[in-house]
This record gives C-alpha cells, structure tokens and sequence, in this order.
C-alpha cells in the first residue's frame, strides 16, 4: 500500500600580570603556557573559517527540472529539488559543511528553509546535519533501519573506528521503504530500497519526470566503494543495488553518486565488472587457503588502483572488503 506524504507548503591583546611571590621562572612560564594556548585557539579559529570559506567550495550542477546537485568532495553529495511545494532535499551531509549547503540551497530557492529531507543510509556524511534542518522545521525520511542505526549504533571495524554517537536530534521524523511516494514540485519521486548492499538502510531515489536519480552511496562513481560489511552491507547485495539503478534508468538518466561525479549507466556498469573481477581474484587466493595479510602483501588488485582508487579506498582496502566479506573475518 503506497503512502502518499503531504507536501509542506583571537584577541590581539595578551597582558599577564605578574603574580606577587612568585619565583621568576615560574610567571615567565606561565606567560610561555597562556601564550602557546593563544595561539593554538587561533590556529583552530583560523582553520574554521579557512573550512568555512575556501576549503569547501559547493559544486552546484544543474540537472533541469529545478532538481541541483550540491557537492563538496568531502561528503555525501546533496541533491535539491525546488519549487512551489517547497525544498526537498536528499542527504545533509556533515555539521562543519550545514551551513554552507544551506546556504547553497538558499540562493537557489530564494532564501526558502527546507521542508523535506530523504537520508539515503545512516553514515554520518549523510545525517549529520539532519539535526540542524529539524530545528528549522524540516521534516526527514529514512529507512527504519536508519533509525535503528542511529539509536543502537555499531563500531566500523574494518576502518579501525569505535561506534559513532548520535543523540535524537539526528534521528529521522518518519520511516519510509519502497512504498512510499512523494508527489513534489511536479514530479513523481519513488524511493527503491536495496537490502544488505552498502548498508541494510539504503535506499536510492527517482525523479520519475526529470529522468535524475540520486543513488546515495550505492554508486562511487569511478572510485572503489565503501561497503560497510560491518553494518549489513554486502559485495553482492552491492552488486545486486547497482542493477536495480540501472533497471530503472536508461541512457539519459543523469544519476547523482553518494561520492564522485555524475554518472550514467555506462559508469554504473563499468562499477559492477570491476567488483565482479576483483572479488573474484580474492576469492581464488582464500580458496587456496591465504591469510589476509598474505593476500595484501601481493597486491593483487594493483592493476585497478590507477582508475578506482582514491583517498578513502584504496587498493588495499578494497582487498580487505573483499575478504572481509567472504570470511567474516579481518585477519
């Protein structure tokens, strides 16, 4: 049964005193403290508003339709579709990157808030900044598995990272799946979720008229992807959500990745023979009975690291996934 959703309508001053009784070397040291402490305040300042101002540049693309893509290469890429209904907006990236995809969003929608948010899968890239559009008045969309996340959050293990912390304000309004549909701004916006892919939350979204798709993080376009094994992803499952973008895409559908730049179906293809190829060559030396680190130390996947590897994941990592996710086990 479909669920049809309403639309809404450093100072430069530094003067210590020096303190009675004190032995010399002990007030000099303490200015030497007070001073280092100032000036690593203002390192910090100076580097928030480097990030705030130069460092995070949006990339806006306009994809027709009054559908954006919002992109900062730090992130999970935002997607805005704006018009008489109002602002919906799909992911919201980190808390130190809000502001300025607000910011963003508002110049196109002349100065208007945000009324609907769809998170594409619980990674804080993508819902981190959920808490600053619900105290604006947003209403935000997920996966119940989503919430299921945030609320009982689990450890990253094959990134070395303790489980993350989310208090309610993060939390989705509403929970949705495949049967929700979302009429806006002219256009039909279907929500497709694919299990056990990169996470067990995510879902990729339709612009049924525009002909645009966001995929969330089931597409990294022309990189190696993330899969968290850890959280319900899979190689498979991965494999298996790529198709289903492409089922329901075509040669013109232009479709936003969770990382990376636009992609086509010719990308997303491409993204299936190298995780097919590559899973593969690990599953051959585990069959022959190798070890984890033994398998790294030989480097198999070398011959894809020019075209698919990058900063997060890179040829190694990406061995790992694969083991990780034919053994259970990350040694």
């Amino acid at each position: 049964m479909n669920a049809i959703l309403p639309v809404f309508s450093c100072s430069d001053d530094f003067i210590v005193k020096p303190l009675a009784r004190q032995p010399l070397w002990i007030v000099i040291m303490k200015k030497v403290i007070q001073l280092i402490a100032i000036l690593c305040w203002c390192s910090v300042a100076a580097a928030h508003n480097h990030d705030k101002e130069k460092g995070f540049d949006i990339k806006i693309t306009d994809l027709g339709s009054r559908i954006f893509e919002l992109r900062t290469d730090r992130s999970g890429n935002v997607a805005v579709l704006i018009g008489e209904d109002g602002v919906f907006m799909v992911d919201t990236k980190m808390e130190h990157l809000v502001e300025l995809i607000d910011d963003a969003q508002k110049k196109l929608s002349d100065n208007r808030e945000v009324n609907l948010i769809l998170n594409t899968h619980f990674h804080r890239d993508h819902v981190r900044g959920n808490a600053y559009f619900k105290r604006r008045g947003a209403v935000i969309m997920a996966h119940p598995n989503v919430r299921h996340y945030l609320e009982n959050p689990k450890a990253l293990k094959m990134l070395g990272r303790d489980a993350p912390s989310f208090t309610p304000e993060y939390y989705p309004t509403i929970d949705v799946t495949d049967d929700t549909s979302i009429k806006m701004n002219g256009q039909s916006i279907e929500l497709y979720h694919t299990p056990n892919a990169h996470t067990n939350s995510d879902l990729f979204v339709v612009f049924k008229e525009a002909n645009v798709i966001h995929g969330g993080d089931l597409v990294f376009n022309r990189r190696f992807p993330f899969i968290d094994i850890d959280n319900g992803g899979t190689v498979a499952g991965y494999i298996a959500g790529i198709k289903k973008i492409i089922e329901v895409a075509n040669a013109d559908t232009k479709i936003i990745a969770g990382h990376g730049p636009i992609a086509t179906i010719v990308d997303l293809e491409a993204s299936i023979r190298m995780l097919s190829e590559t899973h593969k060559i690990i599953k051959a030396f585990i069959e022959k009975g190798l070890p984890l680190e033994a398998i790294k130390a030989l480097n198999p996947l070398s011959r894809y690291a020019e075209k698919w590897g990058w900063a997060f994941i890179s040829a190694e990592r990406m061995v790992t996934t694969h083991y990780y996710d034919i053994t259970g086990m990350l040694e």
